[in-house]
């Protein structure tokens, strides 16, 4: 499974930070993104976007596969 966008619980894992803030974070980007001439998705923000914002985040695809794998069992237990 590709995985193209990342979601306000992944931004909030990445830069960790509170749920409001990387919601903010997602609006800021989505803002942007549409100012650009894009379509944006409510909640979530490309995975391109992300890795030129956050160059000091590691954003191989290793390790998002092992973000949303976390962030689904963390899911699972609630």
């Amino acid at each position: 499974m590709i995985i193209n966008y990342l979601t306000i619980k992944d931004i909030q894992m990445l830069a960790g930070v509170s749920k409001s803030k990387a919601s903010s974070i997602v609006r800021e980007l989505n803002s942007e993104l549409e100012e650009e001439g894009f379509i944006a998705i409510r909640g979530k923000v490309p995975i391109q976007l992300v890795r030129e914002k956050f160059p000091y985040c590691d954003l191989s695809d290793e390790a998002i596969r092992e973000l949303k794998e976390f962030n689904v069992k963390k899911e699972v237990k609630q």
